[in-house]
């Protein structure tokens, strides 16, 4: 970035603007654009993001998109009023002028360039997949502009809508549920605002939201928001209609952390009932409300009932994915939980092995899904007396986790505990190369430990 060499009164700073204005009017609509967003750089391509003229990215090719922000940018760089930084393709308003542009504009005016701000902020903000998140992470302060914009001065629009939407999704994704929640609940009302609230995107709106309540285990309010949810789409809605089963399923997963047992147990039920309607028995819905179950069953010490269900589910994802799935993977393990349940052991290292082999097919070797299936595994053999084959999965279980998620994750904190267990029992009663093994890892997780 270059470095203005001296402070310019207001009257100076206007003049540049002007002469760009007259230049290169293009230029001047960015210069407005980013003085209503953070202090922070913006890509070239959001040079090409002005609302109503020809320079979107989609409808030239690349070297024409070179020379059109070439001719944006270089007028503004001649008038110093921003800075770039040509190797990365960047650049930043200047400070005072900023300030001055700001100044210069009434509430209708700051109101209009807001709005064509955030339009181009939208542009150049990705989708929330968890591979986007630099480009999210390097545009959040841009992003935290639109939401004050949103809260000062009121600009509500499609635009500031999805902004606040994907960044929203993009923080869950990195387990940030509190700040994705402050986005999603400001995303939704902007929403409201623009449709009213008997539409269908608010049910959209409010099952998103609900589900990041839900990760972020504030269950009475991941509750209330999906019965919201439930209650608009049967307003909407037609009666018994599909979309209501991802809802109920949701739901009584919900009711079951709350420990509401019944209550969980009628709207599986009812989820039941609107899927073998509208979508038969053989959808990955039902399977999904069916392994779901079997997990409440599990919890209302019906083991028997449960490992039904959750066989009949295996069958269904069987018959859809064929026999290498993440889905059938997840039902052979619920089928091998509730097959050691029933005091069933070697059944329960059959559907654990099938599950992990999946999973290293599918995922590698190096994956959470990967590190569960291992830590499960060691927790079998654990208990089966196993406990040389037990170290050895739980030992490369936890060096997965440690490898795909860092260190200290929380996710991996109860197969961490169960290794520990399983260490303090073969430290104190072990024999030989295995208790030596044993206190050599659980010396190593004690200094890690601090």
């Amino acid at each position: 970035m270059t470095d203005q060499s001296e402070p310019r009164t207001s009257e100076a700073i206007l003049e540049a603007i002007g002469r760009v204005e007259k230049e290169a009017p293009g230029g001047a609509e960015v210069l407005f654009m980013a003085a209503m967003l953070a202090d922070s750089p913006l890509p070239y391509d959001y040079a090409l993001s002005m609302d109503g003229t020809p320079h979107n990215p989609a409808l030239i090719n690349p070297a024409a998109a070179f020379f059109a922000v070439t001719a944006i940018i270089d007028p503004l760089v001649t008038n110093e009023l921003i800075d770039v930084d040509a190797d990365s393709q960047i650049f930043a308003i200047k400070d005072d002028v900023r300030a001055v542009l700001r100044a210069s504009m009434d509430a209708e005016q700051t109101l209009d360039w807001a709005g064509r701000a955030i339009y181009g902020l939208n542009l150049a903000l990705p989708d929330a997949e968890p591979q986007n998140w630099p480009t999210v992470q390097w545009l959040m302060p841009h992003i935290l502009a639109c939401r004050d914009l949103v809260n000062e001065i009121g600009v509500n629009t499609a635009a500031v809508n999805r902004v606040l939407h994907q960044a929203g999704f993009s923080l869950y994704h990195q387990q940030r549920y509190d700040e994705a929640v402050e986005l999603l609940e400001a995303a939704m009302a902007v929403d409201v605002d623009l449709k009213g609230g008997q539409h269908p995107d608010i049910v959209a709106d409010l099952e998103g939201l609900a589900t990041v309540y839900w990760a972020a285990e504030d269950y009475d309010r991941a509750e209330a928001t999906f019965m919201a949810c439930l209650e608009l789409q049967k307003e909407i809605f037609t009666e018994g209609n599909a979309a209501t089963a991802p809802v109920l399923n949701s739901l009584g997963v919900i009711r079951q952390a709350r420990g509401q047992l019944k209550e969980a147990e009628s709207t599986f039920e009812e989820c039941l009932a609107v899927l073998r309607v509208t979508q038969g028995e053989d959808h990955p819905a039902t399977a999904s409300c069916l392994s779901n179950m079997a997990l409440l069953y599990e919890a209302m010490d019906q083991p028997e009932r449960a490992l039904e269900l959750a066989e009949q589910g295996l069958v269904i994802n069987r018959r859809l994915y064929g026999d290498h799935h993440p889905e059938v993977a997840g039902d052979h393990n619920t089928v091998a939980l509730l097959y050691d349940r029933l005091g069933n052991a070697s059944k329960a290292e059959e559907h654990f092995r099938t599950s992990l082999s999946i999973r290293e097919q599918v995922y590698g070797s190096d994956h959470p899904e990967t590190a569960q299936a291992m830590c499960n595994m060691g927790l079998l053999l654990d208990s089966a007396g196993r406990p040389e084959e037990a170290f050895d999965f739980f030992d490369n279980g936890l060096a997965a986790y440690e490898y795909a998620l860092g260190p200290h994750h929380p996710l991996m904190e109860p197969a961490l505990n169960n290794f520990i267990a399983l260490l303090e029992k073969l430290v104190g009663s072990g024999q030989g190369e295995l208790r030596a093994r044993a206190e050599a890892r659980l010396q190593k997780i004690v200094e890690r430990a601090g």
